[in-house]
């Protein structure tokens, strides 16, 4: 499988106000090194600030890394010019109805990035709506229709359509289904599964839900602090998680039954500030396992090929 995305030692620095006019740097991303191939989907998973976010603008190229790089399709993603990358990877955003514009149609919405990339003559980009629309199972009379008057499944659905406009290769989805119902989310997922299959795209999925992530990825991999701190198949991980602080993500999800217990956790201390993060490994000020050696600069620690953990005492 040819590697459509390629990010290597990224690092993503931000300077903020600390008082008295000083400064500090938080260090949202830190070494981060992942590779996408075409047609795979890829999980990404971690708690908030852990720095899925500020992964998925740099995917976009809506911020450039500090150091380190980001190249898609072995070119660096700062050097496509705006409309180039707008037609090579597209963006599914979280909240469905803040990213539609709510003055204008369902059908102006989808075709907006048509009119931008100057795709076609009007009468084929009229069908190409049409034809959007019907793939992500949206009936042809909303198209003049506006977002207030659709459903959240239903908008979820229009900026899908929008992101396929252009044909793109790949999509960043950024929590594509957590300001849905859940009787939509499994909807929205299978969606995303049979046009991933039939247009052969390439999925980066952020997401802190596990279950969305089990559902729909081929890999995962789980960050913590700003590092990938383990990496592999979705069903290996999740099955036989490596790492400590995977297995504490994995123990903290809630079962719907009605005799299980709220989860125990086997964690220290609160989570880390980013404008100072742990020395070594930064999971061993709250891992059960850590030891002095966990203090020091970890190394990933190959387990079963493709699945590794950076951790010196992997489960």
């Amino acid at each position: 499988m040819s590697a459509q995305v390629e990010i290597r030692e990224v690092t993503r620095d931000y300077t903020l106000a600390g008082g008295l006019r000083r400064t500090v740097t938080l260090q949202a991303l830190r070494g981060i090194s992942l590779t996408v191939g075409r047609g795979e989907v890829v999980g990404i998973v971690g708690e908030s600030g852990s720095g899925k976010s500020t992964l998925m603008r740099l995917l976009l190229g809506i911020e450039q890394p500090s150091t380190g790089t980001v190249a898609i399709e072995g070119r660096a993603i700062g050097s496509y010019d705006r409309l180039a990358r707008a037609r090579l990877i597209q963006p599914v955003f979280q909240d469905p109805y803040s990213s539609l514009n709510p003055r204008m149609s369902i059908g102006a919405i989808i075709t907006a990035p048509l009119e931008v990339q100057r795709w076609g003559s009007a009468v084929a980009r009229r069908e190409r709506v049409r034809e959007l629309m019907a793939a992500v199972g949206l009936p042809q009379r909303l198209a003049e229709v506006f977002p207030a008057q659709l459903s959240g499944g239903q908008r979820q659905r229009v900026a899908i359509a929008r992101a396929l406009a252009g044909e793109p290769k790949i999509l960043i989805c950024d929590e594509p289904t957590s300001a849905l119902d859940v009787s939509v989310q499994a909807q929205i997922l299978n969606l995303l599964v049979e046009l991933q299959r039939r247009l052969d795209l390439t999925i980066v999925l952020v997401s802190h839900n596990l279950a969305v992530i089990s559902h729909i990825a081929d890999r995962v991999a789980v960050m913590y602090l700003g590092e990938i701190v383990e990496q592999g198949p979705t069903d290996e991980v999740f099955s036989a998680p490596r790492h400590p602080y995977t297995r504490e993500l994995l123990n903290a999800v809630l079962l719907p039954e009605p005799d299980f217990r709220l989860p125990e956790l086997n964690l220290k201390g609160e989570f880390p500030s980013p404008t100072a993060p742990p020395s070594g490994c930064a999971f061993h000020p709250r891992c059960s396992r850590a030891s002095a050696a966990c203090s020091t600069l970890p190394t990933p620690i190959s387990l079963s090929g493709s699945h590794w953990a950076l951790c010196h005492h992997p489960l």
